[in-house]
């Protein structure tokens, strides 16, 4: 009983460790989406501020700092984004759909060969693909002349859609594969049987069926087209999505508002799984009643019928809500009561970073001051004592008889 009791803390600590890991870097990143400093950071903690969800700020020496509303190249990088994924899911869910059905069509013999060849694009690395698909289509562009294809052809979001579609397609080839081993083809033999075409069978038996596995493709395909970048960056040309924008500005920079992006994504994602998840729910429990009336319609057993409470109950997760309002209205008196929030605390720390940035101009201002003509030919301060005369000597170049 004890070593299963020790089990059982062992295992807890893994999965907080684990949990941890996995979501500590979002969550100090939504940290730092609040403090008003220009770098990414928790500690030293200077204001808790909004501005990174709104304008951004001037920096102490000059330099403009957008915001998340402000920063046109974020914007357009999202709604290009946006765009790449529908055209990703409009063409990757149809292909996908037609393989697996092709998959259930062919001869057993062949089956392990189709299925080799469909699976094969995902294989392939990103880098690969986009940079493939740029040579292609530059030099199918390149034959048609100029028109039409020569500006499909060198158009960065139809390269990338196409790019992207060569192996978004196999997630959703196997999402379908997956859905369709448990399908039974008795049903549409039935169907034919009593007079339906292919046609009808396919709208209205294959389809009913196969419309949680399109729904599962379609937010699979989008998601995977949203965050890549190994082919986007390479058959983008010269557009840009969320994804390269981001890449560019950590090359250059982090800014916070990056780690506001991050929280509006975590936030929406997180939106999205509880409304399905109540959606879900609530879908189950309407079918649960659904079939205990029809069970109490055919046995008239009185057992099975459940007469509806009209008490009120409360869901649980109203106590979660509670609780974070709670634990955020504490927390935020506590940034009121010790200065860390407002105009004034916002003002006294850009006061202080003035005054260092003016500090340090006076101290190289004056170390200028010092240096003369003199102490630099001296090389006493960086000259070129060591060095100065190394090509006076008139012998260094003499035997020298070039380059082969």
């Amino acid at each position: 009983m004890k070593s299963q009791h020790f089990l059982n803390i062992l295992l807890g600590i893994y999965i907080f460790i684990f949990l941890t890991y996995l979501f500590g870097p979002l969550l100090i990143m939504s940290v730092t989406a609040f403090n008003s400093a220009e770098f990414p950071s928790i500690t030293p903690w200077e204001c808790f501020s909004w501005r990174w969800f709104q304008e951004g700020k001037i920096a102490y020496d000059g330099q403009h700092l957008a915001g998340l509303s402000t920063d046109w190249r974020l914007h357009d990088g999202l709604i290009k984004s946006l765009i790449i994924g529908l055209g990703v899911v409009c063409l990757s869910v149809p292909i996908g759909m037609a393989a697996s059905i092709v998959l259930t069509q062919v001869h057993s013999r062949l089956r392990t060969i189709f299925y080799s060849v469909s699976i094969m694009p995902v294989l392939f690395p990103g880098v690969i693909i986009g940079i493939s698909t740029v040579v292609l289509w530059d030099r199918i562009a390149t034959i048609g002349g100029e028109g039409f294809l020569s500006d499909i052809g060198r158009n960065g979001i139809f390269l990338t859609i196409l790019g992207q579609t060569c192996f978004i397609s196999t997630y959703c080839f196997l999402i379908f594969v997956a859905r369709l081993q448990r399908f039974d083809q008795t049903q549409e033999e039935a169907a034919l049987d009593l007079g339906a075409s292919q046609t009808q069978v396919f709208f209205k038996i294959l389809i009913p069926y196969l419309m949680p596995a399109i729904a599962s493709a379609a937010v699979i395909a989008f998601l995977a087209s949203f965050e890549n970048y190994n082919t986007t960056v390479f058959s983008i040309l010269s557009d840009q999505t969320l994804t390269t924008v981001i890449a560019s500005k950590v090359r250059l920079g982090i800014s916070p508002a990056i780690s506001a992006l991050a929280l509006v994504i975590i936030a929406l994602t997180l939106m999205a799984a509880i409304i399905y998840e109540i959606l879900r729910r609530r879908e189950d429990k309407k079918k649960k009643e659904r079939q205990d009336q029809l069970i109490y319609e055919q046995t008239k057993d009185s057992r099975l019928k459940k007469e509806k409470t009209g008490s009120f109950k409360i869901p649980k997760f109203i106590f979660v809500i509670i609780l974070l309002i709670i634990m955020g209205t504490f927390g935020f008196n506590q940034l009121i009561k010790n200065d860390l929030y407002g105009n004034k605390c916002v003002s006294a720390a850009e006061s202080a970073k003035k005054s260092n940035f003016a500090e340090q101009l006076k101290l190289l201002q004056q170390n200028a001051d010092t240096v003369d003509e003199k102490s630099l030919e001296g090389g006493n301060l960086g000259g070129n004592q060591d060095y100065g005369d190394i090509f006076g000597d008139e012998n260094l170049f003499k035997d020298f008889g070039g380059f082969e």
